[in-house]
């Protein structure tokens, strides 16, 4: 389960033994856009970033991630509780998070509150989400019940920010 749910564990795998990596679309778009150069990487073996010079905190709810990067901490329940140890300076990246598949929005908003304390980059299937997709969009059924700054780059790409403005 492991390897079905982090489909990249394979691609880094291949690049220490002499393969070229493949980044997709999301991948170049992080590296692109993301000024930082520490970040932490939740959930889908985003320690192959840091051979494209960004410093990763990688976090994983598996213990078979220590098999592969053995700096990764491993934390059973990443959706309800954001550990303290990460800095809330640094973005956070998440890749197609299994706890996100069949959420509910309550579950997707209770996880949003939780877990933007800087730059969120969430990429994700919407549909997977349960809410009426054929009917309504995601992200506007979320944006007036966070108070946070959500940007929709792509159909399955947030970036999200804590809202700055009081009022």
């Amino acid at each position: 389960m492991f390897h079905v749910s982090r489909p990249r564990v394979h691609d880094w795998r291949q690049t220490r033994h002499g393969h070229k990596y493949q980044l997709d679309s999301v991948d170049q778009w992080i590296l692109n856009n993301v000024a930082c150069v520490d970040v932490t990487v939740v959930d889908f073996a985003g320690w192959y970033l840091e051979q494209f010079g960004l410093k990763t905190t990688c976090l994983e709810s598996n213990s078979i991630a220590k098999l592969y990067w053995p700096e990764c901490h491993v934390e059973p329940d990443v959706m309800t509780w954001r550990p303290t140890y990460i800095s809330e300076s640094h973005p956070v990246l998440f890749k197609n998070p299994w706890f996100l598949r069949y959420a509910t929005i309550d579950q997707l908003i209770l996880f949003l509150e939780t877990w933007v304390r800087s730059l969120t980059i969430i990429s994700f299937e919407t549909r997977m989400v349960q809410y009426n997709y054929l009917k309504f969009k995601l992200i506007d059924l979320v944006r007036p019940r966070v108070s946070l700054e959500i940007e929709e780059v792509t159909d399955s790409l947030w970036k999200i920010l804590p809202c700055t403005n009081t009022k």
